[in-house]
């Protein structure tokens, strides 16, 4: 079968809906089929007041998700890009409805009008954000939450139940620190479609970074040195991608500062700085009203929004700059809270790989399919079965997913420059991107890099003391290269 991975997985789709033509299982295969046409879809999870919905809002760059304990907070919600504005309800009975919503003081209020919270299987918010143009974000109750249902909805959605497929292509893992339950949870959803978990499809974020050391200005350095420990251990490469520390209250709070709070901090500054640092010691002495002209409500205020870390970083940088602005405490605080970092990675990880990462999550689903179809007519589901089986097996794409999992994993010990060039050549772009040559080079310069690459990969593999797995990689990363040669020499270079 020829064309695009996504082709090919779609013309399964297509058999599949025929195989289970009249059949209970026929909505699977037609929500599979969907999902290939949509944005990938991540997941944020993790145990409760991990900082999950606080991080999603400076993705996304506005206040939507709720943030406090309300019963919202207890429902699967998706964030999709619109056109225009709207909250559906999506009941468990099948039923869907438009909710009213408003916004209150910048933060999205979206009224229940009394529905059962446990009668609803997600929310569904439509926004007209350029962030979510290429990936759906869902915010998900905690994974151990006194709410039973509620975590349940959680497991569902991210297929940790028993032979249920994930509704999800990845996730972003929030933890305070690595506990036994967080490595539990990564290593139920690693993405099993290759022959061994793989940790391609999830990022972990330390989260709340700027709580560390009682929120000391040198709090997200010792963040960062944390998670580089624990993504430099082979235990955790082997569940994750990458881990990373952010700060999601100033990330959230840096993309939605408004002057009238800028001002506030800049009023603050006007202390001396020993009063300052005497005011910033706790939380009860910076709210005392005895100790500034400025309301001990728009202290409170603060409080909420940035933290007692925030407050601390943006009063320092105010005493600094005569005049600060909205504009430029809002830019030093995404640029500190690592934000921009979690950016960067959700492209190289995730939205490099999409194409593949949503063909794993369709083949996911149509063998799923195939089981509750075998239930009534076993020849038509063996025959569903081989063709899944027979279509990943045929995807070099899959075996590129494979080799990532073997690199992170350090099974296969490679430096950082070969990693890093088989994270551009196995991710989505056109040969340009892949080779990493500049978008004017000529057709015959991508051949000479294809072939180049081909053969250097090729005499590795074959040097008498290569690992079976080193082996195994170089093998593939040659066949990377061919497949780029063969775009190259159909005409596909991404010239415009």
């Amino acid at each position: 079968m020829s064309g695009t991975l996504r082709d090919r997985v779609a013309a399964l789709c297509d058999e599949a809906a025929d195989l289970t033509h009249g059949h209970a299982a026929a909505s699977a295969v037609a929500a599979a089929r969907a999902r290939l046409d949509e944005p990938l879809r991540v997941a944020l999870a993790g145990r409760v007041k991990a900082g999950k919905s606080t991080l999603l809002n400076a993705l996304v760059g506005e206040r939507l998700a709720p943030t406090d304990a309300g019963e919202c907070t207890k429902i699967v919600t998706w964030y999709r890009r619109g056109d225009g504005y709207g909250v559906v309800a999506h009941h468990r009975d099948g039923t869907h409805r438009d909710l009213r919503f408003s916004r209150e003081d910048g933060q999205l209020e979206v009224h229940l009008d009394g529905a059962d919270p446990s009668s609803i299987d997600r929310l569904e918010v439509r926004w007209p954000s350029r962030r979510l143009a290429n990936m759906t974000l869902i915010d998900t109750p905690g994974l151990e939450a006194a709410d039973e249902v509620a975590a349940a909805r959680t497991a569902d959605l991210l297929g940790l139940g028993a032979g249920a497929p994930s509704a999800v292509d990845a996730v972003v893992y929030l933890m305070r620190h690595l506990h036994r339950s967080d490595a539990e949870f990564l290593e139920a959803f690693v993405d099993r479609s290759v022959p061994h978990p793989s940790p391609v499809n999830a990022i972990a974020v330390l989260s709340r970074a700027d709580e560390i050391g009682a929120g000391r200005l040198d709090a997200l350095e010792s963040a960062a040195t944390i998670a580089g420990r624990y993504a430099s251990d082979r235990r955790v490469n082997a569940l994750c991608a990458s881990v990373i520390a952010v700060a999601g209250l100033i990330a959230e709070t840096g993309v939605t500062l408004r002057e009238d709070e800028a001002a506030e901090i800049a009023e603050l500054a006007l202390h001396p700085a020993t009063e300052r640092a005497s005011m910033l010691l706790s939380v009860d002495r910076f709210t005392d009203p005895r100790v500034s002209t400025l309301t001990s409500a728009a202290r409170s205020r603060l409080l909420a929004r940035l933290g007692l870390y925030g407050v601390r970083t943006c009063s320092a940088i105010a005493g600094d700059t005569v005049g600060v602005t909205a504009a430029e405490l809002s830019r030093r605080l995404v640029e500190l809270s690592g934000v921009e970092r979690l950016v960067a990675l959700l492209d190289s990880h995730f939205a490099r790989r999409s194409e593949v990462l949503k063909a794993r999550s369709a083949l996911t689903a149509l063998g799923s399919a195939a089981g509750e179809l075998g239930r009534d007519d076993a020849s038509r589901a063996a025959r569903l079965h081989a063709a899944v089986e027979s279509t990943e097996a045929a995807a070099h794409e899959f075996a590129e997913l494979k080799l990532w999992h073997l690199v992170l994993t350090g099974t296969v010990d490679l430096d950082g420059s070969e990693r890093a060039e088989i994270e551009r050549l196995t991710g989505d772009g056109d040969p340009h991107e892949k080779l990493g040559l500049r978008a004017d080079a000529s057709a015959e310069e991508l051949a000479a890099a294809t072939v180049a690459g081909t053969t250097r990969w090729r005499d590795r593999g074959d040097h008498p003391m290569t690992s079976r797995e080193v082996r195994e990689a170089c093998e593939v990363v040659a066949r990377s290269y061919e497949g780029v040669y063969e775009r190259v020499r159909s005409g596909e270079t991404g010239e415009a």
